[in-house]
């Protein structure tokens, strides 16, 4: 295989060395691997290759792909014919949200800074939100409870980690939904990304008793997020506590200088109540000839329903037969 040829290029945080080293530890240990870049559909791309396996192409925490800068060559690249989970570059929200299936696609709404010279001219287009009024109020009320609130930017204490893990299991698994920290590897992953210094797990306090959590990480002046977990008590369900983390932290990354705060795949209400713009995510590059034929059957009965309703009498007939 080619030796990387693209050393130099920018990196995001599901590219650079330090994150992929992580990856590689935790799920390949033992196994030699490095970044490698490749090429599809005449983009660049810098993926963990292990060696005997070839580049990680899916894998749990990195949540997209996106393409190296237009610059970087790609004629002396290995090629692939399709890699999935490819981020665009941002576009405004309303043009995402302005197609009729809009939510039905994957996408990693975004908040990016430019647009707002000012925290107050972030927050002033809020003000006559509902949404907005509604987390000052359910604010107000939590602090009548519990006393003031204490922002953490970047909690380190030992609670954080299995607290935050044990709420998103239990939330999970109340939900129905595969329970992601019931894998060992996963708790290690978060546990050596902060060993390593690459962890933000911001969090929202109350007389030092955790409220909410958010497990992330900064990397080119862009924040970006995997796990959001809150306190599961029943007197603490009404006021939002995930919403009440998020306002300072979103605060922090203004103050910053921050150039994004990324919220990560998912077109969940509570981001597009704050994003600016969505990343566009999908797949590129050629389906393999098995995967064209089968996409262009569904295509041919979408547009001719009557072949659609044979297609199915046939394949309830085969079913039949062989009960």
């Amino acid at each position: 295989m080619p030796e990387q040829q693209t050393v130099g290029a920018p990196s995001t945080l599901f590219t650079s060395p330090e994150f992929l080293d992580v990856v590689a530890q935790v799920y390949f240990p033992g196994q030699p691997a490095r970044p490698r870049d490749y090429a599809v559909a005449g983009r660049a791309f810098r993926l963990l290759t292990v060696e005997g396996r070839g580049p990680v192409l899916n894998q749990t925490f990195i949540d997209m792909h996106e393409p190296l800068p237009a610059t970087v060559g790609t004629g002396r690249l290995p090629k692939l014919r399709r890699l999935e989970y490819v981020a665009q570059a941002p576009v405004p929200s309303a043009s995402f949200l302005a197609s009729p299936d809009a939510l039905l696609r994957l996408g990693a709404p975004t908040l990016v800074w430019s647009g707002f010279a000012s925290w107050d001219d972030f927050l002033a287009p809020l003000q006559n939100r509902r949404f907005f009024n509604e987390d000052k109020r359910r604010g107000r009320r939590l602090q009548a409870l519990v006393g003031d609130t204490e922002y953490r930017d970047d909690d380190t204490h030992a609670d954080v980690l299995p607290t935050c893990m044990t709420w998103k299991s239990g939330r999970d698994r109340a939900a129905q939904r595969p329970d992601l920290f019931a894998v060992d590897a996963n708790r290690r992953f978060f546990a050596e990304l902060r060993a390593r210094g690459l962890l933000r797990a911001s969090t929202l306090r109350a007389d030092g008793r955790l409220l909410a959590v958010w497990l992330g990480a900064v990397h080119g002046r862009r924040w970006n997020g995997w796990v959001f977990a809150f306190n599961p008590d029943d007197s603490l369900r009404k006021f939002s506590l995930g919403r009440q983390l998020l306002y300072p932290m979103l605060e922090s990354s203004f103050r910053a200088g921050h150039r994004e705060f990324d919220f990560s795949i998912g077109m969940e209400p509570y981001k597009l109540d704050f994003a600016t713009h969505v990343r566009p995510i999908g797949p590129l590059g050629a389906l393999a000839p098995r995967e064209r034929l089968a996409t262009a059957g569904r295509s041919l009965l979408h547009r001719h329903p009557w072949w659609a309703e044979r297609a199915r009498a046939v394949k309830g007939w085969l079913h039949a037969g062989r009960g």
